[in-house]
């Protein structure tokens, strides 16, 4: 790259060559270092340069003894400029050590120049930051500094900077960004009336020289005034040059003194914010109160060591009182000696911290926590792990998500977040660990504050190295290196590089550990983390203007088995199977994750049945082969189940009465019915109308309805089938009385019994006061779908019987 002095004028070329770390290749930010270091040596190169040429003019111009008095006068104002420029650097080497305050760095600044410009008095003003144009209405002074010779350092009243003399010209100066020389006050009618002294200022300026102030830039940051050259003499071309160039490093030097002032004052608001933060991240002391006094469960009581632990079942408090308990039965609490007020504090904190979004709250990272418990003690991985190790991946897996916004890091770097730009990788697992670290350096939440400081940073290293195994990205990464230990047989585990691999995969198997649960739970967390998915992919749609990825996409809702089976394929069943393979008591999330593969592939064929069912190009012949392959199992069950209540019914009215034939009349014409729809529906397979179906499925509400009034009607005819049973006995004592009730069956009217209960001959025809011991609540509700016997047009049969 080239050399450039202060006029952009190119005095040098600078190389660097082969980049020994990284990629060994230079990058933007290598490039743009680089710049900014030859800035600085341009200026030095130039100074270098000139203080070479004074050197040489001295040595050549050496005076003799037939030199003249004019001569010798020359080559002392010669020696004089060398010296000054020795000055020069010097001031510009002390420059750079005052850079933590402005007032001390301008003191110096004005000290040198007099001494370095041999001069009188000395100004310098500083800029109002915040002004950037070069209107002189628009620019301000926001402080002024006034050294004469001989008396203290002083900072200026704001009348001076608005009214002094010396002010006026340092405004023409900054608006102008050009140096002014004036060596005849009087005489120069261009400034004679900014010099105008008012009564108060007794100083006799006699000559002024006055220089802008630039930083790296370009802008004036402010300006240099050296008054009165001391011995009646006139400031020079050389003066000019020499207070030019120590306004460069004037300029830098005041600017990194900004810059820092920035960072002192950034750091300071950070403070105030942390603290600030700090108050609202603790929990309240209602909540300690509440939570510390309450006596915390078993972990048996809470199934705390079970594969298929359910955390619907408990309340926020009991999940709080949940966490605690693991701790104690790892023995952590009482190791560390972690007092019970801290400890419910910390973790109430932590659950306070946590965004109420759908998924990715409280509740899953409690779900982590209990699956990794299940891990070291169920699944025998404690022998593995130091307890440094068990309490960084508790504190891991309560914290791993926090702050989590319900949005993936992809989704942070597309809206351009502030977290993408202070993390450029794993973004959120960065954010999730410091939010766990700043909850545990809050006062009252530290539970390692018992640890001596290299443990203490070990169980930091161990903590923040688990919850960045949490981001999928680094799991794929390190997937590879992990199965060839497992494939090696590696028994070991003592390496730190092995452990904290293990660790890294313990952790991403909790966090996705929800895939292994009972199928009843599978189902309600993938429904919710579909939602948190689909609720990312429509702010992409709606806000973004960019289509989602299909796992985010709504409109592909009904893909979520498909999608399931895919996420258990390539995430899920690699990393449960080598975890089997290292501790076989880890075998149940293994077996667990199949069991909901195969329900999930079990949803997608059925999907895919029901999609070609539903297609608009489906022909009459698809949607009935579709139907006939459904068909048998259906068709079994019905012929099964009629045969078997045809021939029981048989059975019992022969038992009741073998000599009245109208006694099994009833059967024989059920029988009879039973069998033509048997035959029927063996021959004929209906027309199916897409029409039809396409109605079906508009009144799907209706009919779960019905289905659900039919399950009860059914339950209500089975519990009057075993009150007959049990009165078998005493209605075949009183067959009399059976056909007496027998011959009444035709009446319109249903017969009172007062002292025997009805026959299997009119089971269907039961009312509240044909049963006086049963329960009428249990039946009443449906008493309008009962109907006697001989109710025309139902064949012998009730509409129980019909709808069934």
């Amino acid at each position: 790259m080239p050399i450039l002095n202060r006029d952009n004028v190119v005095i040098g070329v600078a190389q660097i060559i082969n980049k020994k770390t990284g990629t060994h290749e230079f990058t933007a930010k290598d490039i743009n270092v680089f710049r900014n270091y030859l800035t600085f040596c341009g200026l030095g190169l130039s100074n270098a340069q000139l203080f070479e040429l004074s050197i040489q003019e001295y040595k050549k111009n050496q005076p003799t003894n037939m030199s003249s008095n004019t001569e010798i006068k020359n080559k002392t104002e010669d020696f004089s400029l060398l010296i000054r420029l020795k000055l020069l650097l010097n001031l510009a080497r002390n420059l750079f050590r005052e850079q933590n305050d402005l007032e001390r760095l301008v003191h110096k600044i004005t000290t040198e120049s007099q001494g370095l410009m041999q001069c009188a008095r000395c100004c310098v003003y500083i800029l109002d930051r915040s002004i950037i144009s070069n209107k002189l209405e628009d620019i301000h002074f926001s402080k002024g500094f006034d050294m004469i010779y001989g008396e203290e350092f002083k900072v200026t009243t704001n009348d001076f900077l608005e009214n002094s003399r010396y002010a006026k010209i340092a405004y023409h100066v900054a608006a102008t960004m050009e140096t002014v020389n004036l060596n005849e006050i009087m005489n120069d009618q261009a400034l004679s009336h900014l010099l105008t002294s008012n009564g108060d200022d007794t100083f006799e300026l006699k000559n002024i020289l006055c220089v802008p102030i630039m930083d790296s830039d370009g802008h004036v940051i402010g300006v240099s005034q050296v008054m009165n050259k001391l011995n009646g003499r006139i400031f020079t071309e050389d003066d000019v040059a020499i207070i030019e160039a120590f306004s460069v490093f004037c300029g830098l030097g005041i600017h990194n003194t900004r810059q820092y002032e920035n960072v002192v004052r950034l750091t300071a608001k950070q403070n105030v914010a942390f603290e600030v933060l700090s108050y609202h991240v603790m929990t309240s002391e209602e909540d300690l109160q509440r939570v510390s006094q309450v006596s915390i469960p078993e972990a048996n009581q809470l199934r705390l060591y079970s594969w298929e632990f359910n955390d619907m079942v408990l309340t926020d408090d009991e999940t709080v009182l949940a966490s605690v308990r693991m701790f104690i039965e790892l023995d952590l609490s009482k190791k560390f000696r972690i007092p019970h007020d801290v400890m419910c504090r910390w973790v109430l904190s932590v659950k306070k911290n946590y965004r109420p979004v759908i998924y990715h709250n409280w509740r899953h990272a409690f779900n982590v926590g209990q699956t990794m418990f299940a891990m070291l003690t169920t699944g025998g991985m404690n022998v593995c792990m130091s307890d440094l190790e068990r309490i960084g991946l508790l504190i891991a897996c309560l914290s791993h998500d926090l702050d989590h916004r319900g949005t993936n890091n992809a989704f942070q770097a597309k809206v351009d977040a502030p977290l993408a730009k202070l993390y450029t990788t794993s973004t959120l697992e960065h954010h999730h660990f410091d939010q766990c670290i700043m909850i545990l350096q809050t006062e009252g939440n530290n539970i390692l504050q018992t640890l001596s400081p290299d443990d203490y940073k070990l169980v930091v290293r161990y903590v923040e190295a688990a919850i960045l195994s949490t981001d999928l990205a680094l799991y794929f990464r390190k997937r590879g290196e992990f199965q060839k230990l497992v494939e090696g047989n590696e028994e070991h585990w003592d390496d730190s590089a092995k452990k904290e691999l293990l660790r890294g995969m313990m952790m991403t198997a909790c966090d996705v550990a929800a895939i292994c649960k009972p199928w009843e739970i599978q189902q309600v967390v993938a429904k919710l983390v579909a939602s948190e998915f689909f609720q990312q992919g429509d702010i992409e749609r709606n806000q973004l203007h960019v289509e989602p990825i299909p796992m985010m996409d709504r409109a592909k809702k009904d893909e979520l088995p498909k999608m399931q089976v895919g996420f258990i394929d390539s995430i899920c069943f690699p990393l449960y199977k080598m975890l089997a393979d290292v501790e076989p008591g880890l075998n149940p999330l293994y077996e667990g994750c199949k069991r909901n593969r195969d329900n999930w592939e079990k949803l997608q064929q059925e999907h895919d049945k029901l999609k070609s069912l539903w297609s608009e190009s489906a022909s009459q012949e698809t949607l009935r082969k579709i139907v006939e392959a459904s068909k048998p199992v259906l068709q079994a069950k019905n012929l099964i189940s009629s045969q078997s209540d045809s021939t029981t019914l048989l059975k019992v009215t022969k038992t009741n009465d073998e000599n009245s034939s109208s006694s099994f009349s009833l059967p024989n014409k059920e029988t009879k019915s039973v069998n033509r729809e048997q035959q029927t529906t063996a021959i004929t397979v209906p027309t199916i109308d897409p029409i039809l179906i396409s109605t079906i499925h508009a009144n799907k509400g209706a009919i779960d309805t019905i289905r659900g009034q039919i399950t009860e009607l059914r339950n209500d005819v089975d519990e009057l089938r075993t009150q007959i049973k049990t009165r078998k006995r005493s209605t075949a004592n009183n067959t009399s009385t059976s056909r007496a009730v027998a011959n009444q069956g035709t009446s319109q009217n249903l017969p009172i019994v007062p002292a025997t209960p009805p026959t299997v001959n009119n089971r269907h025809s039961v009312s509240k006061s044909n049963v006086p011991n049963a329960n009428p609540a249990s039946f009443s509700h449906h008493h309008h779908h009962h109907h006697h016997l001989g109710q025309t047009g139902a064949v012998g049969r009730s509409s129980i019987c019909v709808i069934i």
